[in-house]
Protein backbone atom coordinates (compact mmCIF):
# COMPACT_ATOMS: atom_id res chain seq x y z
CA UNK A 1 0.00 0.00 0.00
CA UNK A 2 1.18 3.70 -0.67
CA UNK A 3 0.29 6.23 1.58
CA UNK A 4 0.57 9.32 -0.52
CA UNK A 5 -0.80 12.70 1.57
CA UNK A 6 -4.25 12.18 -1.13
CA UNK A 7 -5.06 9.81 -3.51
CA UNK A 8 -7.98 7.40 -4.31
CA UNK A 9 -7.90 4.48 -1.79
CA UNK A 10 -7.72 1.24 -3.30
CA UNK A 11 -9.89 -2.00 -1.64
CA UNK A 12 -8.67 -3.51 1.37
CA UNK A 13 -9.13 -3.48 4.79
CA UNK A 14 -7.43 -0.47 6.47
CA UNK A 15 -7.76 -1.04 10.34
CA UNK A 16 -7.00 -4.25 12.58
CA UNK A 17 -10.04 -4.83 13.15
CA UNK A 18 -11.79 -6.89 10.55
CA UNK A 19 -15.45 -6.22 9.20
CA UNK A 20 -17.71 -9.35 9.67
CA UNK A 21 -20.43 -10.79 8.00
CA UNK A 22 -23.33 -7.80 9.56
CA UNK A 23 -20.93 -5.16 8.54
CA UNK A 24 -20.73 -6.35 5.19
CA UNK A 25 -24.02 -6.54 5.10
CA UNK A 26 -24.80 -3.39 5.67
CA UNK A 27 -22.26 -1.82 3.91
CA UNK A 28 -23.61 -3.47 0.79
CA UNK A 29 -27.02 -2.46 1.48
CA UNK A 30 -25.71 0.97 2.08
CA UNK A 31 -23.55 0.89 -1.48
CA UNK A 32 -26.55 -0.66 -3.29
CA UNK A 33 -28.88 2.39 -1.73
CA UNK A 34 -26.37 4.75 -2.53
CA UNK A 35 -26.09 3.57 -6.36
CA UNK A 36 -29.95 3.56 -7.04
CA UNK A 37 -30.36 7.05 -5.45
CA UNK A 38 -27.20 8.60 -6.58
CA UNK A 39 -28.09 8.49 -10.20
CA UNK A 40 -29.92 11.84 -9.19
CA UNK A 41 -26.84 13.49 -7.32
CA UNK A 42 -28.00 12.15 -4.16
CA UNK A 43 -26.57 9.52 -1.55
CA UNK A 44 -22.90 9.78 -1.72
CA UNK A 45 -22.69 9.33 2.25
CA UNK A 46 -25.63 6.80 3.76
CA UNK A 47 -25.91 5.73 7.12
CA UNK A 48 -27.11 1.68 7.62
CA UNK A 49 -28.01 -0.31 10.87
CA UNK A 50 -29.48 -3.93 10.56
CA UNK A 51 -30.08 -3.47 6.84
CA UNK A 52 -32.14 -0.13 7.47
CA UNK A 53 -31.57 3.03 6.10
CA UNK A 54 -30.63 5.41 9.09
CA UNK A 55 -29.68 8.37 7.10
CA UNK A 56 -28.75 9.32 3.52
CA UNK A 57 -27.02 12.51 2.44
CA UNK A 58 -28.56 15.33 1.07
CA UNK A 59 -28.35 19.00 1.13
CA UNK A 60 -27.38 19.41 4.96
CA UNK A 61 -23.28 17.50 4.22
CA UNK A 62 -21.76 14.67 4.82
CA UNK A 63 -21.12 15.51 8.62
CA UNK A 64 -24.71 16.12 9.36
CA UNK A 65 -25.08 13.06 7.51
CA UNK A 66 -23.39 10.98 9.97
CA UNK A 67 -24.45 12.63 13.17
CA UNK A 68 -28.25 11.74 12.05
CA UNK A 69 -27.70 8.39 11.36
CA UNK A 70 -25.55 7.63 13.81
CA UNK A 71 -28.38 9.21 16.50
CA UNK A 72 -31.00 7.28 14.97
CA UNK A 73 -28.87 4.14 15.15
CA UNK A 74 -28.04 4.46 18.57
CA UNK A 75 -24.45 3.23 18.44
CA UNK A 76 -22.63 0.61 15.90
CA UNK A 77 -23.85 2.61 12.71
CA UNK A 78 -21.81 1.77 9.39
CA UNK A 79 -21.13 4.49 7.45
CA UNK A 80 -20.87 3.83 3.79
CA UNK A 81 -18.90 6.64 1.59
CA UNK A 82 -19.19 5.85 -2.36
CA UNK A 83 -18.21 8.09 -4.98
CA UNK A 84 -20.39 9.79 -7.82
CA UNK A 85 -23.02 7.58 -9.79
CA UNK A 86 -24.15 10.14 -12.11
CA UNK A 87 -23.13 11.33 -15.24
CA UNK A 88 -22.97 15.27 -14.30
CA UNK A 89 -19.63 15.42 -11.85
CA UNK A 90 -18.28 11.80 -12.43
CA UNK A 91 -14.21 13.62 -12.80
CA UNK A 92 -15.24 14.96 -8.69
CA UNK A 93 -14.64 12.09 -5.81
CA UNK A 94 -15.19 12.66 -2.07
CA UNK A 95 -12.39 13.26 -0.04
CA UNK A 96 -11.97 12.03 3.30
CA UNK A 97 -9.67 12.71 5.99
CA UNK A 98 -8.83 11.54 10.33
CA UNK A 99 -11.47 14.16 10.58
CA UNK A 100 -14.30 12.22 9.46
CA UNK A 101 -13.19 9.16 11.35
CA UNK A 102 -12.85 10.94 14.15
CA UNK A 103 -16.33 12.21 14.22
CA UNK A 104 -17.86 8.98 12.89
CA UNK A 105 -16.47 7.69 16.38
CA UNK A 106 -17.35 10.30 18.34
CA UNK A 107 -21.17 9.76 17.11
CA UNK A 108 -21.13 6.04 17.17
CA UNK A 109 -20.19 4.24 14.71
CA UNK A 110 -18.47 0.99 14.03
CA UNK A 111 -16.85 1.05 10.94
CA UNK A 112 -16.60 3.21 8.02
CA UNK A 113 -16.95 2.02 4.10
CA UNK A 114 -15.80 3.74 1.27
CA UNK A 115 -15.88 3.04 -2.22
CA UNK A 116 -12.19 1.72 -3.66
CA UNK A 117 -11.09 4.23 -6.55
CA UNK A 118 -14.22 6.58 -6.37
CA UNK A 119 -12.79 7.89 -2.64
CA UNK A 120 -9.89 10.09 -2.41
CA UNK A 121 -8.44 10.06 1.15
CA UNK A 122 -6.46 12.88 3.15
CA UNK A 123 -3.10 11.38 4.99
CA UNK A 124 -4.06 7.76 4.62
CA UNK A 125 -0.93 6.48 7.19
CA UNK A 126 -2.94 8.83 9.76
CA UNK A 127 -6.21 7.60 9.07
CA UNK A 128 -4.94 3.73 9.24
CA UNK A 129 -3.37 4.53 12.52
CA UNK A 130 -6.35 6.27 14.37
CA UNK A 131 -8.73 3.47 13.20
CA UNK A 132 -6.28 0.93 14.76
CA UNK A 133 -6.35 3.01 18.09
CA UNK A 134 -9.83 3.52 18.38
CA UNK A 135 -10.64 -0.11 17.09
CA UNK A 136 -12.86 1.61 14.29
CA UNK A 137 -13.70 -0.74 10.94
CA UNK A 138 -12.50 0.98 8.04
CA UNK A 139 -11.94 -0.64 4.91
CA UNK A 140 -12.44 0.40 0.76
CA UNK A 141 -14.26 -2.03 -1.07
CA UNK A 142 -15.17 -2.64 -4.79
CA UNK A 143 -19.06 -2.26 -5.38
CA UNK A 144 -19.51 -4.95 -7.36
CA UNK A 145 -17.67 -7.76 -5.11
CA UNK A 146 -19.26 -5.72 -2.23
CA UNK A 147 -22.71 -6.49 -3.48
CA UNK A 148 -22.58 -10.23 -2.62
CA UNK A 149 -22.59 -9.95 0.93
CA UNK A 150 -26.39 -8.19 0.63
CA UNK A 151 -28.47 -9.97 2.78
CA UNK A 152 -31.27 -11.96 1.23
CA UNK A 153 -34.93 -9.72 0.81
CA UNK A 154 -33.31 -6.81 0.71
Amino acid sequence: MEYNNQAPITAGIYSKVKPDKKILADAAFGYYISKEIGRNDAGQTIVVKNNSIMAVEAFEGRLDTISRGCHFANGKAVIVISGKHSKSDENESPLIDLSLLRYAVECGSRAVAVEAEKVSILNIKECIDYAAKSRLVFFAFSGTDLLRYMKKGS
